[in-house]
């Protein structure tokens, strides 16, 4: 299999999101072979676009799926954030990269869930996803980086 990049960026709203889930899961339907992979695939772009959208300070967001010819598979989401945003995710990446697993991580951060803004949605992608999720920050631009192999692809 050759490389396959998918990617959207600008404007967008969130209820903008479920339609570009769906729109993710038709085109990714056809170069992933395995259901659950697809499934992975489409939860995490869906997760981290919203979260990417959500907290925006201006707006605009990007998503970028990259799947590669050893069958692994990046989403990338890119989005400008405000300082307290910003504060709020150095502290959640920190307890993501510190966390003895995934699943424990996810799990506190469902516990705190409505107390505290944010981390859900992380914690889903690396539990559920099975994906290793990485945070990185660049003056007030936010990109998380989601990454995993995949069972097969078409």
């Amino acid at each position: 299999m050759t490389d396959s990049k998918f990617e959207l960026k600008g404007s967008i709203e969130l209820d903008d999101v479920p339609d570009v889930r769906k729109f993710v899961e038709k085109v990714h339907k056809r170069i992933v072979t395995d259901m659950d992979d697809v499934s992975r695939v489409i939860m995490a772009a869906h997760e981290l676009l919203e979260n990417a959208v959500k907290f925006s300070a201006d707006g605009s967001a990007s998503l970028h799926i990259e799947i590669t010819a050893n069958n692994q598979v990046c989403i990338t989401t890119r989005n400008k954030a405000s300082p307290d945003d910003l504060a709020d995710l150095e502290r959640i990446s920190h307890e993501m990269t510190t966390a003895s697993d995934p699943m424990s991580f996810y799990l506190s951060q469902m516990q705190r869930a409505p107390a505290s803004r944010g981390g859900i949605g992380l914690g889903r992608v690396a539990a559920e996803g099975e994906m290793e999720v990485r945070v990185k920050l660049d003056g007030d631009i936010v990109e998380v980086n989601a990454r995993s192999a995949l069972s097969t692809a078409a």
